[in-house]
């Protein structure tokens, strides 16, 4: 997909703001994953003679720079020929964005404040419109002043340009406007002059302003006053604090993200999307609040006394960077989606090919009548305390974070499909909170995938594999009696559901599709048997960074047949758009496996269906 991002600002190097930054991260992520990014912006000087618009490259995707972007765009599109347009705040977005449709293309609007003066003329619900904004906040503010319904994509955020390897001892504040505070900041430097201030120019500022505020740090004697800086790394290097005492409705507040990428606690200002940003990373005062309850906090938040919040920063930080791949496939998969309702010529999206044939020499499904195994007979892989109060050790113990693990989905009056409960922890559970659970193996005379290793006993594995099955099986209905639990366990090709089996809301595939030989097949077959939710848990693996990737495993010296692939998680954010479930959040948590004695690392993608 081409998506050209349009705004009458100017672009960076020319502007270092918000807007920059969070586009130019954008671009770069989406490239990433295999689309392609380019940029429409103002600029202040003539692109030549003739020439609509200048072109480069430099940044890592096309700008297109004009000093006219209105009248620029419609032979931008011709140029670039994008598949959607997303206009975005700045001067006479209304207008851009009448020039945006009147070229045919898909086109959002993404909005980045909440300033109605800049809009120049009025935004209206429109189903040719596809409106997007930068958070809650935003969203619930352009509500309330247009009925507009906004879908939340958060700036995206390039860790490595803002993460620095050590930390200095200056507050930092960022854009020294008034609309930003720079009247707190002086008032704080003159009363704690035993810390050190670093002032960082964002916004182009008039020569005289400049002057004024340069002069005024001058007098202070403990204010360094510095030009814009495309290494803000550099800058959060040298910083313990960042200082925010914002004047007007912040947005969202990139900059507590970058410095909260470097455990830098933040004293924010309550206002706009600040409060929920900083959360327990920092502190929000009241803008009105008197100057000495500011000078109190600054100075906790300095001090060796607030290890609490650095620490809270940097979790804050890493989890917002750690959702970028979903935020951006989320964004592309709302992008595709408004194409496909907005095409002229009636529906483009084809159905989904159909599933695979199904394995032959079985049923299509057969029900799996209760069994009443003994003890000795069970093998448990999930931990579980029985009702006469044994506890049971299995190979996983998954009850301190269960509900990490399956997402945080309410599944209260909800139907479910489960493909491989193994011993039913995650049924037992699902059930517990309402909801109607199936189960699915395959048939005993299948079983799981094998990796076909050449010169490899299979048969003999096989044996023994599927008395181990058979173990786990019987723990199953162990517990399902315990409980006396009304789960159904039903034997059908993974592969290939029939129709016959109904629709559910709720399709689950936790820790199966490493054992599966074709896992797009199997998460097809069951996207096509669900109405509005799947949720996938894998193992997970930093070190595969964010494509979408699948990688095998089984290789020659190792006789490991079980397991094929690891994945990442945007492998399935992916996958799952591709099928209609665009709305994606990824959750990264640990789990106990006793059997080996750690805590693995694991990811749960939870997409649905837009409007299920």
């Amino acid at each position: 997909m081409r998506v050209l991002f349009v705004s009458s600002y100017p672009h960076l190097p020319d502007v270092t703001g918000g807007l920059q930054t969070t586009t130019h991260d954008l671009c770069l992520a989406i490239r990433e994953l295999g689309a392609e990014a380019a940029v429409l912006c103002g600029q202040a000087e003539a692109a030549g003679a003739d020439a609509p618009f200048s072109r480069d490259e430099h940044l890592g995707y096309p700008v297109l720079r004009a000093t006219r972007p209105l009248e620029a765009l419609p032979q931008a599109v011709a140029a670039w020929e994008p598949d959607a347009i997303v206009v975005q705040s700045g001067t006479y977005l209304s207008s851009l964005v009448l020039a945006s449709l009147d070229t045919g293309r898909p086109t959002a609007v993404y909005l980045h404040n909440v300033e109605t003066h800049q809009i120049g003329g009025h935004l209206v619900a429109d189903p040719s419109l596809l409106y997007l904004a930068n958070s809650d906040f935003t969203a619930r503010r352009w509500r309330a002043l247009y009925g507009l319904d906004c879908a939340v994509i958060p700036p995206t955020v390039s860790a490595p340009a803002y993460r620095a390897e050590r930390q200095g001892d200056k507050v930092l504040f960022v854009n020294p406007t008034p609309i930003k505070g720079v009247e707190r900041l002086f008032e704080l430097a003159a009363a704690c002059p035993e810390l050190p201030f670093l002032v960082m120019e964002s916004w182009p500022l008039n020569a005289a302003w400049r002057a004024h505020g340069q002069a005024r740090a001058a007098r202070l004697g403990n204010v360094e006053w510095r030009g814009p800086s495309d290494g803000m790394r550099e800058v959060f290097g040298q910083s313990r604090v960042l200082l925010m005492p914002s004047v007007w409705e912040e947005s969202f507040g990139r900059t507590v993200v970058e410095a909260q990428l470097n455990g830098l606690p933040v004293l924010a200002s309550r206002r706009g999307a600040l409060p929920e940003l900083v959360g327990d990373g920092g502190a929000v005062l009241d803008l009105e609040a008197p100057l000495a309850d500011w000078a109190a906090a600054l100075r906790h938040l300095h001090g060796p006394g607030a290890a609490a919040q650095r620490a809270a920063a940097l979790r804050r930080g890493a989890a917002h960077v750690a959702g970028t791949a979903s935020t951006v496939a989320r964004l592309l998969g709302l992008l595709q989606l408004h194409a496909a309702r907005t095409a002229p010529h009636g529906p483009v999206a084809a159905p989904p090919a159909a599933p695979p044939p199904p394995m032959p020499a079985h049923a299509a499904v057969r029900e799996v009548p209760p069994r009443q195994p003994r003890r000795e007979d069970c093998l448990f892989y999930h931990s579980t305390t029985l009702a006469d109060g044994e506890e049971v050790v299995g190979d996983w113990d998954l009850r301190p974070n269960t509900a990490q693990y399956l997402g945080g989905v309410d599944f209260s009056g909800r139907s479910v499909l489960e493909i491989g409960p193994a011993s039913g922890h995650l049924s037992f559970h699902m059930e517990a909170a309402g909801a109607q659970v199936t189960c699915l193996e395959p048939p005993m005379s299948h079983l799981w995938d094998v990796v076909p290793h050449e010169g490899f006993d299979t048969p003999r594995w096989r044996h023994g594999f599927t008395r181990s099955i058979e173990g786990v099986r019987n723990s199953f209905w162990y517990v399902h009696r315990q409980r006396r639990s009304r789960v159904r366990l039903i034997e059908a090709d993974p592969y290939a559901l029939p129709a016959e089996l109904g629709e559910f809301d709720v399709g689950l595939m936790a820790s199966v599709l490493l054992h599966c030989r074709r896992p797009f097949d199997m998460v097809q077959s069951v996207a096509a048997r669900t109405r509005r939710t799947v949720i996938v848990t894998e193992l997970y693996d930093p070190s595969l960074g964010p494509r979408a990737l699948c990688q095998l495993q089984p290789h020659r010296g190792v006789q490991q047949v079980d397991t094929w692939w690891l994945f990442t998680p945007q492998f399935f954010v992916s996958t799952l758009g591709l099928l209609g479930f665009t709305d994606a959040r990824v959750i990264l948590h640990e789990q106990s496996q006793p059997s080996q004695n750690r805590q693995v690392p694991m990811f749960t993608v939870v997409c649905e269906r837009p409007g299920a």
